[in-house]
């Protein structure tokens, strides 16, 4: 895979300042399609959008709402699916009435109470005996690496569509944005999935042994 350029560089390889821009910018797009006002049809073209194909028109005007364009094609596709990922899990559509009176604090994709690994363990659950997300698929996800991780991802996203979970949306666009860039940084990412999951299975077989 070819280097990002200097401009496109994910979190770790950027100031302090530029990283949290990547952080806050997966934020502000979780809220964005989650508001009222936010088009039904837009909503629906990032959520069936092919990450092999061609991109819709809401994913360009958002790249550039956000100026992530003219960053090079492998941070586009980072951010598709980043994209593709946020509409997934977003459990409220837009209202496409012409009203423009969308509610700014609809629920998003996000929660930021919420790490990735614990939701992924826990789904809606407080505690439960067996995992939400199996044991197997979180090992094939952490020792996946570039393609194949879009595609398990992809697969997760619509898993966890399915069943109305959300997480910490800016935690996953740092996992994705230095998978295949910084080798360090995201096994770090990885690291942290796999200690929130199973911290949680922790805790949840805890809470069963107490309850006996």
């Amino acid at each position: 895979m070819t280097t990002l350029p200097d401009a496109a560089a994910p979190e770790s390889a950027m100031p302090q300042e530029r990283t949290r821009s990547w952080g806050e910018i997966a934020v502000a797009l979780a809220r964005q399609l989650a508001r009222g006002d936010f088009r039904r049809g837009d909503l629906a073209d990032l959520r069936r959008m092919d990450l092999d194909g061609p991109e819709p028109a809401v994913f360009w005007r958002l790249m550039a709402q956000y100026d992530l364009l003219d960053r090079g094609p492998m941070l586009e596709n980072k951010w598709k699916l980043i994209l593709h990922g946020i509409a997934l899990m977003t459990p409220t559509a837009g209202d496409n009435s012409g009203s423009g009176s969308g509610d700014a604090n609809a629920r998003s994709a996000h929660e930021g109470r919420m790490p990735v690994g614990r939701a992924l363990f826990l789904g809606k659950e407080a505690n439960r005996a067996n995992a939400f997300y199996s044991e197997l698929r979180l090992n094939r996800l952490l020792t996946s690496r570039e393609g194949m991780t879009q595609t398990l991802l992809a697969r997760t996203f619509r898993m966890l569509a399915a069943a109305d979970v959300s997480f910490n949306w800016q935690e996953m666009a740092w996992f994705i944005l230095n998978d295949g860039y910084d080798a360090a940084a995201a096994e770090n990412s990885r690291r942290r999935i796999a200690r929130d999951y199973y911290q949680a299975e922790r805790r949840s077989v805890q809470s069963s042994a107490e309850s006996d």
